[in-house]
Protein backbone atom coordinates (compact mmCIF):
# COMPACT_ATOMS: atom_id res chain seq x y z
CA UNK A 1 0.00 0.00 0.00
CA UNK A 2 1.04 3.65 -0.43
CA UNK A 3 1.90 6.04 2.32
CA UNK A 4 -0.28 8.59 2.86
CA UNK A 5 1.75 11.98 2.49
CA UNK A 6 -0.66 14.32 4.74
CA UNK A 7 -3.57 15.88 3.66
CA UNK A 8 -5.04 14.71 0.34
CA UNK A 9 -5.29 17.80 -2.28
CA UNK A 10 -9.17 18.20 -1.65
CA UNK A 11 -8.38 18.27 1.86
CA UNK A 12 -5.72 20.90 1.16
CA UNK A 13 -8.11 23.28 -1.19
CA UNK A 14 -10.45 23.31 1.50
CA UNK A 15 -8.21 24.87 4.01
CA UNK A 16 -6.87 27.50 1.64
CA UNK A 17 -10.41 28.46 0.68
CA UNK A 18 -11.17 28.44 4.49
CA UNK A 19 -8.00 30.34 5.35
CA UNK A 20 -9.37 33.06 2.87
CA UNK A 21 -12.85 33.21 4.03
CA UNK A 22 -11.29 33.76 7.72
CA UNK A 23 -9.08 36.02 6.51
CA UNK A 24 -11.79 38.00 4.39
CA UNK A 25 -14.07 38.79 7.57
CA UNK A 26 -10.90 39.48 9.65
CA UNK A 27 -10.44 42.51 7.02
CA UNK A 28 -13.73 43.35 6.79
CA UNK A 29 -14.39 43.71 10.34
CA UNK A 30 -11.01 45.85 10.63
CA UNK A 31 -12.31 47.86 8.02
CA UNK A 32 -15.84 48.46 9.82
CA UNK A 33 -13.81 49.81 12.97
CA UNK A 34 -11.60 51.80 10.90
CA UNK A 35 -14.69 53.68 9.58
CA UNK A 36 -16.23 53.22 13.32
CA UNK A 37 -13.63 55.18 14.64
CA UNK A 38 -13.18 57.62 11.60
CA UNK A 39 -16.77 58.63 12.33
CA UNK A 40 -16.12 59.10 15.99
CA UNK A 41 -12.85 60.72 15.25
CA UNK A 42 -14.48 63.45 12.77
CA UNK A 43 -17.90 63.88 14.97
CA UNK A 44 -17.74 63.56 18.56
CA UNK A 45 -14.12 63.00 19.89
CA UNK A 46 -12.87 66.47 19.25
CA UNK A 47 -15.25 68.96 21.06
CA UNK A 48 -14.13 66.86 24.27
CA UNK A 49 -10.65 67.34 23.52
CA UNK A 50 -10.97 70.99 22.50
CA UNK A 51 -12.76 71.08 25.75
CA UNK A 52 -10.00 70.27 27.64
CA UNK A 53 -7.70 72.64 25.79
CA UNK A 54 -9.77 75.21 26.32
CA UNK A 55 -9.09 74.98 30.10
CA UNK A 56 -5.82 75.71 29.91
CA UNK A 57 -4.05 78.77 30.83
CA UNK A 58 -4.31 81.43 27.78
CA UNK A 59 -0.67 81.46 27.07
CA UNK A 60 -1.48 85.32 26.27
CA UNK A 61 -2.58 86.51 29.61
CA UNK A 62 -0.36 88.88 31.48
CA UNK A 63 -0.30 89.32 35.10
CA UNK A 64 -1.01 92.57 36.57
CA UNK A 65 -3.99 94.53 36.13
CA UNK A 66 -5.53 96.97 33.52
CA UNK A 67 -8.03 99.30 35.27
CA UNK A 68 -9.36 96.74 37.92
CA UNK A 69 -9.03 99.36 41.06
CA UNK A 70 -9.07 96.62 44.35
CA UNK A 71 -12.65 96.11 45.39
CA UNK A 72 -13.56 92.96 47.78
CA UNK A 73 -15.41 90.34 45.91
CA UNK A 74 -17.96 88.16 48.17
CA UNK A 75 -18.22 84.36 48.58
CA UNK A 76 -20.13 83.10 44.90
CA UNK A 77 -19.57 86.31 42.88
CA UNK A 78 -17.27 87.39 39.91
CA UNK A 79 -16.70 90.83 38.81
CA UNK A 80 -16.21 91.26 35.57
CA UNK A 81 -13.92 93.89 33.91
CA UNK A 82 -14.35 94.29 30.57
CA UNK A 83 -13.74 96.67 27.67
CA UNK A 84 -17.87 97.42 26.98
CA UNK A 85 -16.69 98.65 23.18
CA UNK A 86 -13.96 96.86 21.69
CA UNK A 87 -12.55 98.60 18.43
CA UNK A 88 -10.80 97.04 15.90
CA UNK A 89 -10.04 98.06 12.33
CA UNK A 90 -11.84 96.28 9.32
CA UNK A 91 -8.49 95.28 7.75
CA UNK A 92 -7.34 93.47 10.98
CA UNK A 93 -8.69 90.43 12.88
CA UNK A 94 -7.37 92.24 16.35
CA UNK A 95 -9.60 93.19 18.93
CA UNK A 96 -9.09 95.00 22.13
CA UNK A 97 -11.34 93.14 24.16
CA UNK A 98 -9.15 94.02 27.45
CA UNK A 99 -11.02 90.96 29.36
CA UNK A 100 -9.26 91.26 32.72
CA UNK A 101 -9.91 88.81 35.65
CA UNK A 102 -9.15 90.55 39.13
CA UNK A 103 -6.72 89.38 41.92
CA UNK A 104 -9.61 89.27 44.40
CA UNK A 105 -12.13 86.83 42.04
CA UNK A 106 -11.81 83.45 43.12
CA UNK A 107 -12.55 81.83 39.89
CA UNK A 108 -10.69 81.23 36.70
CA UNK A 109 -12.56 82.65 33.73
CA UNK A 110 -12.74 81.91 29.85
CA UNK A 111 -14.42 84.57 27.25
CA UNK A 112 -16.26 83.46 23.78
CA UNK A 113 -17.38 85.87 21.36
CA UNK A 114 -20.50 85.11 19.03
CA UNK A 115 -22.19 87.47 16.80
CA UNK A 116 -25.57 87.96 17.81
CA UNK A 117 -27.17 87.60 14.79
CA UNK A 118 -26.46 84.16 13.49
CA UNK A 119 -24.53 82.72 16.79
CA UNK A 120 -21.70 82.14 14.77
CA UNK A 121 -18.57 81.85 17.09
CA UNK A 122 -15.92 84.18 16.84
CA UNK A 123 -13.07 84.23 18.77
CA UNK A 124 -12.19 83.88 22.62
CA UNK A 125 -9.50 82.94 25.25
CA UNK A 126 -8.12 80.28 27.13
CA UNK A 127 -8.34 79.90 30.81
CA UNK A 128 -7.40 83.61 32.37
CA UNK A 129 -7.04 83.20 36.38
CA UNK A 130 -7.10 85.76 39.17
CA UNK A 131 -4.41 88.38 39.05
CA UNK A 132 -4.25 88.20 34.47
CA UNK A 133 -5.87 89.91 31.92
CA UNK A 134 -5.80 89.69 28.23
CA UNK A 135 -5.48 92.90 26.54
CA UNK A 136 -6.31 91.72 22.29
CA UNK A 137 -7.73 88.75 20.74
CA UNK A 138 -7.83 87.57 17.54
CA UNK A 139 -11.19 86.80 15.73
CA UNK A 140 -11.64 83.93 13.48
CA UNK A 141 -12.76 86.48 10.70
CA UNK A 142 -13.00 90.19 10.05
CA UNK A 143 -15.44 92.35 10.56
CA UNK A 144 -17.21 94.09 8.51
CA UNK A 145 -17.38 98.09 9.11
CA UNK A 146 -20.17 99.70 11.82
CA UNK A 147 -20.74 98.57 15.17
CA UNK A 148 -21.42 94.85 15.45
CA UNK A 149 -23.84 93.16 18.05
CA UNK A 150 -21.69 90.25 19.64
CA UNK A 151 -22.82 88.15 22.97
CA UNK A 152 -19.65 87.54 25.30
CA UNK A 153 -20.29 84.20 27.19
CA UNK A 154 -18.41 84.04 30.25
CA UNK A 155 -17.50 80.53 31.53
CA UNK A 156 -16.20 80.48 35.36
CA UNK A 157 -14.16 77.82 36.51
CA UNK A 158 -12.69 76.66 39.88
CA UNK A 159 -9.46 75.15 38.67
CA UNK A 160 -10.67 73.18 35.82
CA UNK A 161 -14.24 72.36 36.98
CA UNK A 162 -17.07 74.36 35.79
CA UNK A 163 -18.38 76.84 38.55
CA UNK A 164 -20.85 78.84 36.53
CA UNK A 165 -21.80 81.36 33.47
CA UNK A 166 -22.92 84.71 32.53
CA UNK A 167 -23.79 86.09 28.71
CA UNK A 168 -23.24 89.94 28.30
CA UNK A 169 -24.38 92.13 25.16
CA UNK A 170 -21.65 93.61 23.68
CA UNK A 171 -20.70 96.04 20.46
CA UNK A 172 -17.03 95.17 18.84
CA UNK A 173 -17.07 98.75 16.55
CA UNK A 174 -15.05 98.43 13.53
CA UNK A 175 -13.60 101.55 12.28
CA UNK A 176 -13.01 101.02 8.53
CA UNK A 177 -9.44 101.09 7.36
CA UNK A 178 -8.58 103.29 3.95
CA UNK A 179 -6.15 102.76 1.92
CA UNK A 180 -3.55 105.68 2.72
CA UNK A 181 -3.92 104.11 6.32
CA UNK A 182 -6.47 106.38 7.78
CA UNK A 183 -9.31 105.41 9.86
CA UNK A 184 -13.07 106.60 8.57
CA UNK A 185 -15.72 106.34 11.40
Amino acid sequence: MMKSRGKTRKQRRKQKTGLRFLFGILLAVAGLVAVILAVLTLYSLPKPVQAQMDILADPNAINGTLHAGSRPVGEGEYRVVLNQLPTMTSDSRECNIEFENPPENRYSARISLYLKSTGTYIGGTKRVDPGTYIETIELSEPLPPGEIPVLAGIELFTETKPAGSMTLELAVRVIEQTNQGETVE
